[in-house]
């Protein structure tokens, strides 16, 4: 096993991406923070069939009984926003 040794380490993810697009190393960020990089090709995806674990996003209220339209359309919205990575969207 080949071990790497980092000089840049950030706990920051604006901060890895400013880095990336320095040409200063690989990150692993979210969609949310490289999207229109990667849409642009101004950042590529080099591992595509690697996968972290996933991080869910949670809606909570106090009950569906009676939940109101404007809760339901809110999360259905974010269910369809959140469907498919930044950069595979057709802009």
């Amino acid at each position: 096993m080949t071990r790497t040794h980092a000089r840049i380490h950030a706990n920051n993810g604006d901060t890895c991406r400013a880095a990336a697009l320095d040409h200063q190393g690989i990150i692993l960020q979210p969609d949310f923070i490289i999207a229109d990089d990667l849409r642009r090709g101004d950042l590529v995806e080099l591992l595509p069939t690697y996968s972290t674990m996933t991080l869910g996003i949670h809606a909570v209220y106090p009950s569906r009984k009676h939940l109101p339209i404007k809760t339901r359309r809110l999360v259905d919205f974010l269910v369809d926003a959140f469907a498919v990575p930044g950069w595979d969207v057709a802009r």
